[in-house]
């Protein structure tokens, strides 16, 4: 019995990649901090609520962008050697995938509606746009991943999107500060988005799909280093202005992990570099919440 439940989450786990929450828990979780930080009393319900749906959701884009990059040929069977992809492994069919993906990007999108109705109806336009980056980050007509836009569309979505609807689902009061304050931790998750399309770039490229690694080609390492050091830079100006205080300083314990994933960058070793990216978002984010707390 265990065995099977057992088998049947891992199944799960494969198909929604659910390697890659913690880059939601970490958005979520750090917003609603940071509100409580300038005073606000927490709704833990109501953010409870506001973190399933956005997992949901989080969950929905990555099973809808293997549907596409299935049809449009951008994922084929050798994708297997780089990571676990649930129509390959024949976990679930092409039209189950996107029935899958639509059902989840459905859920989700009810769990907003719900607490716009209870909350504040701005969680209505702010899950709006964020449904509609999630589709179209592969979805058509737009197909922001293979326009090298994809990037842009996950810091929007993961950075002062997710934090105004974090504060606000928690408080019912908008807090723009909260939406430059996310900034640290959404370049952390647009650097695991980006170190999974630096690893299938050259693929990308040879199938059309002209991800923003693709298009930058042998210096597309760079930018991901830029990303790492740049959390570390607008924290910084971020505490200059006093928009977050001394004690997050503690996310400098986290240098040593950094700096031996920038080397893994240089040595052009991006396998399995998006999980650690993803691990470490979390890690950086839970010390800038103790740092809040403090």
């Amino acid at each position: 019995m265990i065995g099977k439940v057992l088998s049947y989450l891992r199944t799960w786990s494969i198909i929604v990649r659910a390697w890659s929450m913690p880059m939601t828990i970490a958005s979520i979780t750090l917003a609603a901090a940071y509100a409580h930080y300038l005073g606000y009393r927490i709704n833990m319900a109501t953010l409870a609520l506001a973190l399933i749906g956005a997992l949901l959701l989080h969950m929905s884009v990555n099973v809808i962008n293997d549907y596409y990059d299935t049809l449009y040929g951008v994922d084929t069977p050798e994708v297997l050697r780089y990571r676990p992809h649930a129509i390959f492994m024949g976990l679930t069919s092409p039209r189950s995938t996107l029935a899958i993906g639509l059902a989840l990007l459905l859920l989700g999108s009810l769990m907003g509606v719900y607490l716009a109705l209870v909350v504040s109806p701005l969680i209505l336009i702010i899950g709006a746009m964020g449904i509609f980056l999630i589709y179209e980050y592969t979805g058509p007509p737009l197909r922001l991943k293979y326009r090298a836009l994809g990037e842009l569309s996950v810091f929007l979505t993961w950075g002062p999107l997710m934090a105004l609807g974090s504060v606000i689902a928690s408080t019912g009061i908008i807090n723009y500060a909260a939406a430059i304050v996310s900034t640290p931790v959404a370049l952390l998750v647009v650097a695991t988005l980006y170190a999974n399309n630096v690893r299938d770039a050259e693929r990308d490229r040879g199938r059309g799909a002209y991800t923003l690694a693709s298009v930058l080609g042998n210096h597309a390492k760079w930018l991901y280093v830029a990303l790492l050091l740049g959390t570390y830079v607008t924290q910084s100006v971020l505490t200059l202005l006093k928009l977050l205080p001394m004690y997050t300083v503690i996310t400098a314990a986290l240098t040593p992990l950094m700096i031996g994933m920038i080397r893994r960058a240089v040595n052009n070793s991006f396998e399995h570099l998006d999980e650690a990216t993803s691990l470490y978002s979390l890690a950086y984010a839970a010390l800038l919440i103790v740092g809040l707390i403090i």
